[in-house]
């Protein structure tokens, strides 16, 4: 535990999550109260949408970084559901009781059950956004957690990751590679020959997620060899993507590349590296954020004062969760992990006896 602090300590990465997470919980103030939702400067999209990149690129480039130094498949299994899965549990029970309470919708126990056991298997089976009875009266819509359309996506990216170290072996980097070109082939032809749901996602969802996503993963592959040069290289890659992003009119590799060069090289620098002192937030933050906007402008109304409430009580949640969840749960995979290797080969033993048996 305290290496994996010591690594977190020597970057700005848990700096640059906090901003992301922030510029989500930005974004969506405007969605919710019906407001044009603003662009990044000289980037073209909301800041909603560039701060999702920012994610998948910085988590691809970390989950590849982490695969390369420990591949084995107990604690990458342990290590992601132990990340993931016990906050987002206690971020949909939390949800659906406080808004169950509040609306007085008890008669519709059985949907605020469903929004739990649902969003619990959306892996497989897509997002449930909608409690009947519940925030009927935003002016944003009825969507209880909006934000989680992404996390199927991510999940999913983890695994494929994973199966190219599994397959590639040593050559893992050229698997990234090709899974890159074809993500972004298909990202970029989605518009044009019309998007299709894949499972819990959509194929525009995926293929443009997946993208950034690989490029971060990409990135890792050849870090060794940029990582002295990580300052230039990010400043370079900076002007690089504002330009593609007012050049080039359908989205390509090379924008999500320039924006993971960006983001990665800029963030390995030690700056604000005594930002991770608190920990990170970032993930309990996205989480939360939405159902604790809904309810601040239900109550407060003011834009601008619900927004800094809201981002005042989403920041204390994230760093909440994270100390209550997800630094606790990160700090025993590895023993979970030997559990895990342990059931496995019992029930192998045990079903090549049944074999031998028969």
């Amino acid at each position: 535990m305290l290496k994996y602090m010591n690594v977190r300590a020597s970057n700005s990465y848990d700096f640059v999550r906090f901003g992301a997470a922030s510029a989500v919980l930005f974004s969506h103030q405007f969605a919710l109260s019906l407001r044009a939702e603003p662009a990044v400067p000289l980037y073209g999209e909301d800041f909603g949408k560039l701060a999702v990149e920012v994610f998948f690129c910085l988590s691809g480039f970390l989950i590849c970084q982490s695969l390369r130094k420990n591949p084995d498949w107990a604690e990458f299994l342990c290590a992601r559901f132990l990340r993931i899965v016990p906050n987002l549990t206690f971020s949909l029970v939390v949800t659906t009781v406080g808004t169950m309470i509040w609306y007085h919708n008890y008669s519709h126990l059985w949907q605020h059950i469903k929004f739990v056991i649902g969003n619990l298997l959306m892996f497989v089976r897509g997002v449930t956004y909608i409690i009947p009875g519940v925030f009927e009266d935003a002016a944003g819509g009825p969507a209880v957690n909006g934000p989680l359309w992404s996390l199927p996506s991510e999940l999913w990216l983890y695994i494929l990751l994973f199966l190219f170290f599994f397959i590639g072996g040593r050559r893992n980097q050229l698997l990234i590679l090709i899974g890159t070109i074809l993500l972004s082939i298909l990202w970029a032809i989605t518009p044009v020959i019309g998007d299709k749901y894949l499972g819990p996602f959509t194929v525009l969802q995926f293929s443009g997620l997946g993208t950034y996503f690989l490029c971060g993963a990409l990135l890792a592959t050849c870090w060794e060899r940029i990582k002295r040069q990580a300052l230039p290289v990010g400043l370079t890659s900076l002007v690089a993507m504002l330009i593609l992003r007012n050049v080039l009119p359908v989205n390509t590799i090379l924008q999500a590349l320039s924006l993971a060069m960006t983001i990665i090289c800029l963030g390995s620098s030690g700056a604000m590296a005594w930002f991770s002192r608190a920990g990170d937030a970032s993930y309990g933050m996205y989480i939360f954020a939405w159902p604790i906007q809904q309810f601040c402008l239900l109550l407060i109304g003011s834009f601008w004062t619900s927004m800094a409430v809201a981002f005042l009580l989403t920041t204390l949640l994230g760093y909440a969760t994270w100390h209550g969840f997800e630094k606790r749960a990160m700090s025993v995979r590895k023993q979970a992990a030997a559990k895990l290797r342990t059931v496995i080969r019992r029930v192998f033993s045990r079903a090549a006896a049944a074999a031998r048996g028969a």
